[in-house]
């Protein structure tokens, strides 16, 4: 198999069946610091294990993600995408880096889940980046951004759903995207302690800080993490609804009788500083399974055949 990629804790390989198709070959390396720390025996086997499981367990609840499927451990086979240059953080409680930045104390459980975005850099050491910043300096589009917001989301109520189920708590997870040949947008990334922040009884799975002098207590603490997971029960977790609004607006520049109908009234109503009103139609749709790229696909179809005409209206989507 040809090499395409040697990271800090994983290989990624052509897969020579499939020119669409890569191998990631899972390490038993840990990176800190950006550089990678000696191995530690076994570690790939449990990353490949929570990887398999995690994967297929959002893929079954409709999330879509570059899996297709494992090989022989530590292999799984996946699909072939473009990453973007932006991580996707989602966090549930404050830790360490979030509590740095913000003042919060370690622990705070959050009102809500938190989403975050960085930019993928190892020079600049993935620095915290704003949406306006990255739509403007061109690195992801705005409606590409406001998809990966929604789908980490999706996955963050799925995973907190399944670790419930052991009375474990995911304080906070990051998540890569890419997008396929066929341009599908998709979770890019494996789900493990190298990218999951995991708590246990109120306190967290052992940090990859303190793991000097420690690694046998880490692959045992690990492995009973792994065991648990994997011991959860997938079709007990509800399925959650979706909510996609779509805003139909008239065009620019062509005439809109009702927006007129309705300044008229609000000019006898002593509203005369209204200068302009354009009326337009609002359309939330509720979904059974998570938002896809498939679904906007046809979403667009929707639009141009009931929901608009694109003659004298546009349209945009946002998430609920």
């Amino acid at each position: 198999m040809d090499l395409i990629h040697d990271g800090k804790t994983r290989k990624v390989h052509q897969d020579p069946e499939s020119a669409d198709r890569e191998i990631v070959e899972f390490t038993d390396s840990i990176a800190l610091d950006d550089e990678k720390a000696e191995s530690i025996t076994g570690k790939a086997e449990l990353v490949y294990r929570m990887t398999d499981f995690l994967l297929g367990y959002l893929e079954g609840k409709g999330v879509d993600t570059h899996f297709i499927r494992s090989l022989e451990s530590p292999k799984i086979l996946v699909r072939k995408v473009d990453i973007y240059p932006v991580l996707v953080v989602c966090r549930n409680i404050a830790t360490k880096s979030f509590c740095l930045r913000s003042g919060v104390d370690e622990g705070t459980v959050l009102e809500k889940p938190l989403v975050e975005f960085f930019l993928i850099s190892d020079r600049l050491h993935n620095p915290l980046i704003t949406e306006r910043a990255i739509e403007t300096i061109g690195l992801v589009k705005d409606e590409i951004l406001h998809f990966m917001r929604a789908v980490t989301l999706s996955v963050n109520y799925y995973l907190v759903e399944l670790l419930k189920q052991q009375s474990l708590v995911l304080a906070d997870f990051r998540l890569e995207f890419g997008i396929t040949k066929a341009g599908h947008i998709v979770v890019a990334d494996e789900l493990s302690l190298d990218n999951m922040s995991i708590w246990d009884k109120g306190a967290p799975y052992m940090n990859f800080d303190e793991i000097k002098g420690k690694e046998e207590e880490f692959i045992q603490a690990y492995g009973k993490l792994v065991d648990l997971i994997t011991r959860t029960k997938p079709e007990e977790v509800s399925n959650r609804n979706e909510i996609l609004q779509v805003i139909v607006k008239p065009k620019d520049g062509i005439r809109n009788p009702p927006g007129e109908v309705t300044k008229k009234m609000l000019v006898r109503m002593g509203f005369g500083d209204a200068e302009d009103v354009r009326v337009g139609k609002v359309f939330n749709i509720i979904l059974r399974r998570p938002i896809t790229s498939e679904i906007l696909h046809q979403l667009n179809i929707m639009n141009i055949k009931l929901l608009s005409n694109p003659i004298s209206e546009k349209h945009e989507v946002s998430y609920g």
